[in-house]
């Protein structure tokens, strides 16, 4: 069993994971660490897990009695973090709390951490990465669908993005990283590519989904666009298709579903839906773990039961 430790455990984005990891079949929770409500039943935080898992919340836990750390919330500095990892290198961790990365990057320290988006990085991830952070919901449902065009070199000028999404998730601040991280990893890509990164944000629809649209002038026809994104048939989490999307498509899952179409104008719409709450948060930190310690990446993410 892996034995997972939670740092911020009492932040939403916790609650996420833990609903997520009660029910996974490799995992041990073993501490949930929340300063401030040291000895509080975890359901006093997380309704939801009434009657699920009978756990109280700690001031701190053993890095010698874990396999993996996620940290969320934003108890943890990098400076805590950096004696953490020296002490204890062969603890496996993997951030949703992008301050460690960016305190991390004004100590030059920032390659240690892989950018855990598994439809780039699966490699990186599975092969030894000890440390990972998790993109921005925003980053991981703009570059899914991207990042394909980069790597065929299909990518020119500027890239404006119409969003919808909760309003938590398109803050000045995340918008500015997502914005940096996307350019950074497209540019990686695409060296050609030097355009800027910019949001047009409607009101959100949905407490928990995410749209995205764009257009971008395409130099090629339908089948060559869709032969771009074969690079994802061995993911079980990113689906390309042509017909409509809808967020009941992806509610409760880790999936990106993009829809694409191309004009007599020679553009490219693209019209990709997530879960935010998941994609590029607790979901994809839970699909990061899976790949780290050699599991199925669908495991204990698989389809969830809800209304139709």
């Amino acid at each position: 069993m892996i034995k997972v430790a939670i740092s911020g455990a009492d932040s939403p984005v916790a609650g996420e994971l833990i609903r997520i990891l009660v029910n996974h079949p490799d995992v041990e929770i073993v501490a949930l660490v929340a300063p401030g409500h040291e000895g509080k039943q975890l359901q006093s935080v997380h309704h939801g897990l009434l009657g699920e898992e009978k756990m109280s919340f700690t001031g701190s836990f053993n890095p010698a009695e874990s396999d993996i750390l996620f940290i969320t919330g934003n108890h943890v500095k990098y400076s805590e973090y950096s004696r953490l990892r020296e002490a204890f290198p062969d603890l496996k961790v993997i951030t949703l709390n992008p301050l460690v990365r960016d305190e991390a990057s004004d100590s030059n320290n920032a390659a240690e951490f892989v950018f855990a988006l598994p439809e780039i990085n699966r490699k990186a991830i599975v092969r030894g990465a000890h440390e990972a952070i998790v993109p921005s919901p925003i980053s991981s449902l703009a570059l899914v669908p991207l990042y394909p065009l980069a790597l065929n070199m299909l990518l020119s000028g500027d890239i404006e993005i119409t969003l919808s999404a909760p309003e938590d998730l398109v803050s000045e601040e995340m918008l500015s990283r997502s914005a940096s991280e996307i350019a950074t990893m497209l540019n990686e890509a695409q060296r050609s590519f030097d355009g800027k990164v910019s949001f047009n944000i409607l009101p959100p629809t949905s407490k928990r989904g995410i749209e995205l649209k764009t257009e971008i002038a395409s130099p090629v026809d339908m089948p060559h666009t869709l032969k771009a994104y074969e690079i994802y048939d061995d993911h079980n989490f990113a689906f390309a298709v042509t017909s409509p999307v809808r967020l009941d498509d992806v509610k409760g899952t880790e999936k990106i579903i993009m829809s694409l179409s191309l004009s007599k104008e020679g553009l490219l719409s693209i019209h990709s839906v997530a879960d935010g709450r998941l994609r590029g948060s607790a979901g994809e930190a839970v699909h990061v773990m899976n790949l780290m310690f050699g599991l199925h990446e669908k495991t204990g993410l698989y389809l969830k039961p809800y209304a139709f």
